[in-house]
């Protein structure tokens, strides 16, 4: 009669207990963007804009790999797409061209997120900036209006979720907007949340 040894009967449960986990469910696929950090579009409610482009774009590649743009005209307000403080600001550029000596004169917004990551709005149209270094900002607070500020071949808004660093131009790391992640193509709107009617001011 053959001995089962103890190291077998071992390898046999915790196989055993890792298949009943997984047919139970205790074991889920891992999601990698389940934890990404989730935007609202930064544009006012109601607007519906599309994205020129996505990740790994025809510009988009090193720190900006994971940026999106949007189709915005010139003058469109541009709103917090997340809470945070503003750490960086620049609206006094006037210089703009379709090539990358521009990409140092560019108008933005930084948003820090307070965990670890930050928000990049660029683009922006000088004198229009409506938040200073410091300011504690809630989703959907006006930010500034889009522009034609930096590289840029044409008019639209540059955005990107980024790790802090010591510059407005770090490096862009994944995130989800309205809780997914947007591609090229695609038309995005900011839902407007409208208080509950039982509220009396």
């Amino acid at each position: 009669m053959r001995r089962t040894t103890p190291l077998a009967i071992a390898i046999f449960l915790a196989s055993a207990l890792a298949l009943l986990a997984i047919t139970a469910g205790a074991l889920p696929t891992p999601a990698p963007d389940s934890d990404l950090p989730s935007l609202q579009p930064p544009w006012e409610c109601g607007y519906t804009f599309r994205v020129t482009q996505g990740h790994d774009g025809t510009t988009h590649a090193g720190y900006g790999k994971y940026a999106w743009d949007f189709s915005l005209p010139e003058g469109t307000p541009i709103t917090a797409p997340a809470a945070g403080v503003v750490r960086k600001v620049r609206d006094d550029s006037t210089l703009y061209g379709c090539d990358p000596r521009y990409g140092w004169d560019a108008n933005y917004v930084v948003i820090d997120l307070e965990d670890g990551h930050e928000v990049l709005l660029l683009h922006l149209q000088a004198d229009s900036a409506l938040v200073s270094v410091g300011d504690q900002v809630a989703p959907g607070d006006p930010i500034a209006r889009v522009g034609n500020s930096g590289w840029t071949c044409g008019t639209h808004l540059h955005m990107q979720v980024q790790r802090t660093c010591n510059s407005w131009w770090c490096p862009s790391q994944k995130a989800t907007l309205n809780g997914a992640v947007p591609q090229r193509g695609d038309h995005l709107r900011r839902q407007c949340r409208f208080r509950s009617s039982a509220s009396t001011t």
